[in-house]
Protein backbone atom coordinates (compact mmCIF):
# COMPACT_ATOMS: atom_id res chain seq x y z
CA UNK A 1 0.00 0.00 0.00
CA UNK A 2 2.76 2.50 0.81
CA UNK A 3 4.78 1.54 -2.28
CA UNK A 4 1.47 2.37 -4.53
CA UNK A 5 1.00 6.13 -2.30
CA UNK A 6 5.13 6.65 -3.28
CA UNK A 7 4.55 5.89 -7.05
CA UNK A 8 1.49 7.69 -7.50
CA UNK A 9 3.40 10.74 -6.09
CA UNK A 10 6.32 10.18 -8.20
CA UNK A 11 3.98 10.48 -11.33
CA UNK A 12 2.48 13.89 -10.27
CA UNK A 13 5.65 15.57 -9.45
CA UNK A 14 6.89 14.35 -12.86
CA UNK A 15 3.90 16.03 -14.36
CA UNK A 16 3.96 19.06 -12.20
CA UNK A 17 7.22 19.93 -13.39
CA UNK A 18 6.65 19.25 -16.99
CA UNK A 19 4.02 21.62 -17.07
CA UNK A 20 5.95 24.28 -15.53
CA UNK A 21 8.60 23.62 -18.26
CA UNK A 22 5.52 24.40 -21.07
CA UNK A 23 4.57 27.43 -19.28
CA UNK A 24 7.92 28.54 -19.47
CA UNK A 25 8.57 27.87 -23.04
CA UNK A 26 5.37 29.65 -24.10
CA UNK A 27 5.52 33.21 -22.24
CA UNK A 28 9.07 33.02 -23.83
CA UNK A 29 7.46 32.36 -27.37
CA UNK A 30 4.75 34.98 -26.77
CA UNK A 31 7.12 37.82 -25.58
CA UNK A 32 9.64 36.76 -28.80
CA UNK A 33 6.24 37.42 -31.16
CA UNK A 34 5.62 40.59 -29.04
CA UNK A 35 8.64 42.11 -29.50
CA UNK A 36 8.61 40.71 -33.34
CA UNK A 37 5.28 43.01 -33.53
CA UNK A 38 6.56 46.02 -31.39
CA UNK A 39 9.48 45.64 -34.10
CA UNK A 40 7.33 45.98 -37.18
CA UNK A 41 5.16 48.90 -35.95
CA UNK A 42 6.35 52.38 -36.64
CA UNK A 43 4.99 55.74 -35.43
CA UNK A 44 2.98 57.81 -37.84
CA UNK A 45 2.22 61.29 -37.16
CA UNK A 46 0.11 63.75 -39.44
CA UNK A 47 -2.73 66.38 -39.43
CA UNK A 48 -6.23 66.75 -40.48
CA UNK A 49 -7.47 69.46 -41.73
CA UNK A 50 -11.41 70.66 -43.69
CA UNK A 51 -10.91 70.66 -47.20
CA UNK A 52 -13.06 73.64 -47.39
CA UNK A 53 -10.99 76.22 -45.40
CA UNK A 54 -7.89 74.16 -44.64
CA UNK A 55 -9.22 74.19 -40.75
CA UNK A 56 -7.15 71.95 -38.39
CA UNK A 57 -10.20 69.53 -37.29
CA UNK A 58 -9.88 68.24 -33.79
CA UNK A 59 -11.70 65.20 -32.25
CA UNK A 60 -11.38 63.16 -35.86
CA UNK A 61 -11.19 59.27 -35.31
CA UNK A 62 -8.09 57.56 -36.89
CA UNK A 63 -8.63 54.05 -36.43
CA UNK A 64 -6.21 50.68 -38.02
CA UNK A 65 -8.64 49.34 -40.16
CA UNK A 66 -9.76 45.73 -38.76
CA UNK A 67 -8.74 46.33 -35.56
CA UNK A 68 -9.53 48.57 -32.66
CA UNK A 69 -6.34 50.45 -32.07
CA UNK A 70 -7.11 54.07 -32.92
CA UNK A 71 -6.45 57.75 -31.26
CA UNK A 72 -8.40 61.12 -32.13
CA UNK A 73 -7.10 64.17 -33.25
CA UNK A 74 -5.91 67.11 -30.74
CA UNK A 75 -7.01 70.57 -30.48
CA UNK A 76 -4.75 71.68 -33.36
CA UNK A 77 -5.66 69.05 -35.60
CA UNK A 78 -2.79 66.46 -34.97
CA UNK A 79 -2.39 62.74 -34.26
CA UNK A 80 0.26 60.02 -33.84
CA UNK A 81 -0.08 56.57 -33.49
CA UNK A 82 1.78 53.38 -34.18
CA UNK A 83 0.83 50.83 -36.96
CA UNK A 84 2.55 48.42 -39.07
CA UNK A 85 4.05 49.51 -42.45
CA UNK A 86 1.34 47.77 -44.33
CA UNK A 87 -1.94 49.18 -42.15
CA UNK A 88 -5.03 51.43 -43.73
CA UNK A 89 -5.72 54.57 -41.55
CA UNK A 90 -9.62 54.93 -41.31
CA UNK A 91 -10.26 58.57 -40.56
CA UNK A 92 -14.10 59.38 -39.77
CA UNK A 93 -15.69 62.34 -38.78
CA UNK A 94 -19.69 63.34 -37.78
CA UNK A 95 -20.87 66.00 -40.77
CA UNK A 96 -17.82 64.27 -43.04
CA UNK A 97 -16.88 61.50 -45.33
CA UNK A 98 -15.30 59.14 -44.22
CA UNK A 99 -11.31 58.52 -46.02
CA UNK A 100 -8.94 55.72 -45.86
CA UNK A 101 -5.51 56.14 -46.43
CA UNK A 102 -2.76 53.20 -46.75
CA UNK A 103 0.42 54.43 -44.78
CA UNK A 104 2.82 52.14 -47.18
CA UNK A 105 5.56 52.92 -44.92
CA UNK A 106 5.17 56.76 -44.19
CA UNK A 107 5.56 58.21 -41.33
CA UNK A 108 3.49 61.44 -41.99
CA UNK A 109 0.22 61.90 -43.36
CA UNK A 110 -1.69 64.86 -43.91
CA UNK A 111 -5.69 64.51 -44.93
CA UNK A 112 -7.91 66.73 -45.64
CA UNK A 113 -12.13 65.73 -45.45
CA UNK A 114 -14.80 66.83 -46.87
CA UNK A 115 -17.93 67.67 -45.62
CA UNK A 116 -20.41 65.56 -46.30
CA UNK A 117 -23.89 67.65 -47.20
CA UNK A 118 -26.39 64.77 -47.33
CA UNK A 119 -25.13 63.67 -43.93
CA UNK A 120 -25.49 67.08 -42.66
CA UNK A 121 -29.20 67.50 -43.94
CA UNK A 122 -30.11 64.46 -41.96
CA UNK A 123 -28.25 64.35 -38.78
CA UNK A 124 -27.92 67.12 -35.79
CA UNK A 125 -25.88 67.15 -32.80
CA UNK A 126 -27.50 67.98 -30.09
CA UNK A 127 -26.44 68.01 -26.23
CA UNK A 128 -28.12 63.81 -25.67
CA UNK A 129 -26.90 62.57 -29.01
CA UNK A 130 -27.56 62.58 -32.58
CA UNK A 131 -31.29 62.72 -34.08
CA UNK A 132 -32.82 64.34 -37.52
CA UNK A 133 -33.82 67.66 -37.04
CA UNK A 134 -37.28 67.22 -37.59
CA UNK A 135 -36.96 65.04 -34.60
CA UNK A 136 -35.52 67.96 -32.25
CA UNK A 137 -38.51 69.07 -30.47
CA UNK A 138 -40.18 66.66 -28.23
CA UNK A 139 -43.68 65.59 -29.77
CA UNK A 140 -43.79 64.80 -33.35
CA UNK A 141 -46.21 63.55 -35.58
CA UNK A 142 -45.31 61.37 -38.88
CA UNK A 143 -47.36 61.07 -42.40
CA UNK A 144 -45.77 59.36 -45.25
CA UNK A 145 -47.07 59.58 -48.87
CA UNK A 146 -48.09 55.83 -48.13
CA UNK A 147 -50.84 56.90 -45.83
CA UNK A 148 -52.10 59.72 -47.47
CA UNK A 149 -52.23 58.25 -51.23
CA UNK A 150 -55.43 55.94 -50.63
CA UNK A 151 -57.31 58.68 -49.17
CA UNK A 152 -60.12 59.99 -51.54
CA UNK A 153 -60.08 63.59 -51.01
CA UNK A 154 -59.83 67.07 -53.12
CA UNK A 155 -56.66 68.38 -50.84
CA UNK A 156 -54.12 68.02 -48.66
CA UNK A 157 -55.70 69.67 -45.34
CA UNK A 158 -58.37 66.81 -45.54
CA UNK A 159 -55.62 64.23 -46.82
CA UNK A 160 -54.38 64.86 -42.97
CA UNK A 161 -57.88 64.60 -41.18
CA UNK A 162 -57.54 62.40 -38.34
CA UNK A 163 -54.10 60.98 -39.54
CA UNK A 164 -51.76 62.95 -37.00
CA UNK A 165 -52.55 62.76 -33.74
CA UNK A 166 -53.08 65.78 -31.81
CA UNK A 167 -53.46 68.11 -35.14
CA UNK A 168 -56.98 69.45 -34.99
CA UNK A 169 -58.64 70.26 -38.45
CA UNK A 170 -62.38 71.62 -38.89
CA UNK A 171 -64.54 73.96 -40.63
CA UNK A 172 -66.61 76.12 -38.84
CA UNK A 173 -69.46 76.44 -42.09
CA UNK A 174 -71.20 73.86 -44.71
CA UNK A 175 -69.67 75.95 -47.68
CA UNK A 176 -67.78 74.07 -50.06
CA UNK A 177 -65.17 76.52 -50.72
CA UNK A 178 -64.52 77.07 -47.40
CA UNK A 179 -61.07 76.97 -46.29
CA UNK A 180 -60.39 74.21 -42.85
CA UNK A 181 -59.02 75.45 -39.89
CA UNK A 182 -55.86 73.63 -38.47
CA UNK A 183 -55.01 73.71 -34.68
CA UNK A 184 -52.35 71.63 -32.80
CA UNK A 185 -53.38 70.58 -29.07
CA UNK A 186 -56.71 72.58 -28.74
CA UNK A 187 -57.29 76.26 -28.69
CA UNK A 188 -54.30 78.35 -28.24
CA UNK A 189 -55.63 81.97 -28.24
CA UNK A 190 -58.50 83.81 -26.72
CA UNK A 191 -60.63 86.73 -28.09
CA UNK A 192 -61.29 88.34 -31.68
CA UNK A 193 -58.46 88.67 -34.00
CA UNK A 194 -56.01 86.51 -32.54
CA UNK A 195 -54.96 83.24 -34.26
CA UNK A 196 -53.50 79.93 -33.16
CA UNK A 197 -52.71 78.13 -36.48
CA UNK A 198 -49.34 76.59 -36.83
CA UNK A 199 -46.50 77.70 -39.07
CA UNK A 200 -46.78 75.57 -42.22
CA UNK A 201 -43.44 75.29 -44.60
CA UNK A 202 -43.22 73.34 -47.75
CA UNK A 203 -40.09 72.67 -48.67
CA UNK A 204 -38.77 74.83 -46.18
CA UNK A 205 -40.93 77.85 -47.38
CA UNK A 206 -43.93 79.14 -45.74
CA UNK A 207 -47.06 78.40 -48.21
CA UNK A 208 -50.49 77.38 -47.45
CA UNK A 209 -51.26 73.79 -47.19
CA UNK A 210 -54.30 73.81 -49.96
CA UNK A 211 -52.10 74.56 -52.54
CA UNK A 212 -50.40 71.37 -52.34
CA UNK A 213 -51.51 68.90 -54.40
CA UNK A 214 -52.03 65.39 -52.08
CA UNK A 215 -50.41 63.37 -54.27
CA UNK A 216 -47.36 65.22 -54.78
CA UNK A 217 -46.32 64.61 -50.45
CA UNK A 218 -43.85 62.90 -50.05
CA UNK A 219 -44.17 62.99 -45.84
CA UNK A 220 -45.42 65.36 -43.64
CA UNK A 221 -44.18 65.86 -40.28
CA UNK A 222 -45.99 67.62 -36.93
CA UNK A 223 -43.95 69.39 -34.46
CA UNK A 224 -46.55 69.44 -31.76
CA UNK A 225 -44.25 70.96 -29.10
CA UNK A 226 -43.78 74.68 -28.05
CA UNK A 227 -40.22 74.50 -27.99
CA UNK A 228 -40.56 74.98 -32.12
CA UNK A 229 -40.12 78.62 -31.36
CA UNK A 230 -36.54 77.54 -30.53
CA UNK A 231 -35.37 76.37 -34.31
CA UNK A 232 -38.59 78.08 -36.32
CA UNK A 233 -38.59 81.40 -34.39
CA UNK A 234 -41.62 83.89 -33.27
CA UNK A 235 -44.31 82.58 -35.54
CA UNK A 236 -43.98 78.17 -34.26
CA UNK A 237 -44.98 78.36 -30.71
CA UNK A 238 -48.58 77.02 -32.04
CA UNK A 239 -46.79 74.13 -33.75
CA UNK A 240 -45.21 73.87 -37.38
CA UNK A 241 -46.43 71.39 -39.99
CA UNK A 242 -43.60 70.68 -42.08
CA UNK A 243 -43.96 69.75 -45.96
CA UNK A 244 -41.68 67.73 -47.85
CA UNK A 245 -42.63 67.09 -51.58
CA UNK A 246 -41.64 64.58 -54.00
CA UNK A 247 -38.58 64.87 -55.72
CA UNK A 248 -37.57 62.89 -59.01
CA UNK A 249 -35.33 59.34 -58.75
CA UNK A 250 -33.83 57.70 -60.99
CA UNK A 251 -35.86 54.69 -63.17
CA UNK A 252 -38.57 54.06 -65.76
CA UNK A 253 -40.78 57.23 -66.30
CA UNK A 254 -44.37 57.01 -64.49
CA UNK A 255 -47.03 59.71 -64.89
CA UNK A 256 -50.28 59.67 -62.47
CA UNK A 257 -53.70 60.98 -63.55
CA UNK A 258 -56.09 62.58 -61.03
CA UNK A 259 -59.26 64.29 -61.58
CA UNK A 260 -62.35 65.23 -59.73
CA UNK A 261 -65.19 67.03 -60.93
CA UNK A 262 -67.65 68.68 -59.31
CA UNK A 263 -71.18 70.22 -60.33
CA UNK A 264 -73.56 72.52 -58.17
CA UNK A 265 -76.74 73.60 -59.13
CA UNK A 266 -79.34 75.65 -56.64
CA UNK A 267 -81.79 74.43 -54.59
CA UNK A 268 -85.19 75.37 -53.53
CA UNK A 269 -85.35 78.76 -55.88
CA UNK A 270 -89.00 80.53 -56.03
CA UNK A 271 -91.07 80.39 -58.80
CA UNK A 272 -91.92 83.69 -60.63
CA UNK A 273 -95.31 84.43 -61.31
CA UNK A 274 -95.20 86.17 -64.93
CA UNK A 275 -95.21 89.73 -65.98
CA UNK A 276 -99.23 90.46 -66.38
CA UNK A 277 -99.68 88.92 -62.84
CA UNK A 278 -97.56 90.90 -61.02
CA UNK A 279 -98.43 93.65 -62.87
CA UNK A 280 -102.42 93.16 -61.90
CA UNK A 281 -101.07 92.72 -58.27
CA UNK A 282 -99.25 95.80 -58.38
CA UNK A 283 -102.00 97.62 -59.77
CA UNK A 284 -104.26 96.02 -56.76
CA UNK A 285 -101.82 97.01 -54.69
CA UNK A 286 -101.68 100.69 -55.75
CA UNK A 287 -105.48 101.23 -55.67
CA UNK A 288 -105.95 99.82 -52.32
CA UNK A 289 -103.75 102.33 -51.15
CA UNK A 290 -105.82 104.99 -52.73
CA UNK A 291 -102.83 105.86 -55.41
CA UNK A 292 -104.71 104.92 -58.66
CA UNK A 293 -103.23 102.60 -61.31
CA UNK A 294 -99.58 102.28 -61.59
CA UNK A 295 -99.46 100.12 -65.10
CA UNK A 296 -101.47 102.11 -67.71
CA UNK A 297 -103.86 99.31 -69.31
CA UNK A 298 -101.72 99.92 -72.60
CA UNK A 299 -98.71 97.94 -70.93
CA UNK A 300 -100.92 95.41 -69.71
CA UNK A 301 -102.16 94.46 -73.20
CA UNK A 302 -98.38 94.92 -74.24
CA UNK A 303 -97.71 92.07 -71.73
CA UNK A 304 -100.26 90.08 -73.17
CA UNK A 305 -99.55 90.62 -76.22
CA UNK A 306 -95.54 89.23 -75.83
CA UNK A 307 -96.44 85.91 -73.76
CA UNK A 308 -99.17 85.26 -76.91
CA UNK A 309 -96.37 85.37 -79.14
CA UNK A 310 -94.59 83.01 -76.80
CA UNK A 311 -91.78 85.35 -75.53
CA UNK A 312 -90.58 86.06 -79.12
CA UNK A 313 -93.29 89.60 -79.69
CA UNK A 314 -90.48 92.50 -79.47
CA UNK A 315 -93.31 95.27 -79.83
CA UNK A 316 -92.98 95.35 -76.34
CA UNK A 317 -89.56 96.78 -76.27
CA UNK A 318 -88.82 100.62 -75.65
CA UNK A 319 -85.81 102.10 -76.75
CA UNK A 320 -85.06 103.77 -73.36
CA UNK A 321 -84.49 100.08 -71.79
CA UNK A 322 -87.76 99.69 -70.40
CA UNK A 323 -89.48 96.56 -71.36
CA UNK A 324 -92.93 97.25 -70.63
CA UNK A 325 -93.27 101.52 -71.03
CA UNK A 326 -93.63 104.30 -67.95
CA UNK A 327 -95.85 103.88 -65.34
CA UNK A 328 -99.99 104.84 -66.43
Amino acid sequence: MNKFKNATFKVDKNKSGKNRRNLFCFCILFLFAAMNAMAQQQPVTGTVTDAADNEPLAGVSVAVKGTVTGTATAADGRFSLNVAPDAVLVFSYLGYQTKEVPVNGQSQINIALSEDARILDEVVVVGFGTQKKVNLTGAVGLATAKDIEARPVVNATQALQGLVPGLFITTNTGEMDKSMSINIRGTGTIGDGSSGSPLILIDGMEGDLNTVNPQDIENVSVLKDAAASSIYGSRAPFGVILITTKKGTAGKLSVNYNNSFRITNPIHLPQMMDSYSFANFFNAGYRNAGWGQFISDETMQRMLDFQAAGGTNTGGLLDDGNVWGKPA
